[in-house]
């Protein structure tokens, strides 16, 4: 429970709504049926998290088929194979999607990563280099900053670095000239 708190506290200071939610016991749906009322939604994660369980506790209505935990891998097996909308009894639509096995950053570019950092998007106008700072190690940069004076949190920046190093790994070759 204390890394849940530690982690809300985090991505509440940036603006993300964060909601302990159980499908089992049925803890938090009345707060995200309110948040999801008359507005369209899409439901997305890993598999096997729980998505279509979730949304068959918020609306019996909609009743998707759920399946277990592979005892070999101990991951979600793909029960939902294709995102389809339901219309929510509270008003609006909920869309189911399949689980996400990976995340590739396949087009992505460097400048790009920040800008889904929305702190360091904030911050980065305030950079010696705008937009092409990296955050790493340019001279006045105002996420760099941040991170000393703990307004930026060294989890969300050590996940940026590491997110880098991947766009960097999987764009190498789109970036060379001439191949």
């Amino acid at each position: 429970m204390e890394i849940f708190h530690n982690l809300k506290e985090m991505y509440e200071q940036i603006g993300y709504d964060c909601l302990l939610l159980s499908a089992t016991s049925g803890l938090g749906m009345d707060v995200l049926a309110e948040k999801l009322k008359n507005k369209i939604s899409l439901i997305g994660g890993q598999s096997g998290v729980g998505k279509s369980s979730l949304l068959n506790k918020l609306d019996p209505s909609i009743q998707r088929k759920t399946g277990i935990i592979s005892d070999y891998s101990g991951k979600g097996q793909h029960t939902t194979t294709f995102a389809e909308m339901f219309p929510f009894s509270l008003g609006g639509y909920i869309i189911d999607t399949p689980g996400i096995k990976t995340l590739g950053f396949n087009y992505l570019s460097q400048e790009e990563v920040a800008h889904n950092f929305r702190e360091f998007f904030d911050l980065s106008k305030q950079c010696r280099f705008g937009g092409k700072c990296l955050h790493r190690n340019e001279p006045n940069c105002a996420v760099k900053e941040g991170l000393e004076k703990t307004w930026v949190s060294e989890l969300r920046y050590q996940n940026y670095l590491q997110i880098l190093s991947e766009v960097e790994e999987q764009n190498y070759w789109e970036r060379q000239k001439g191949y």
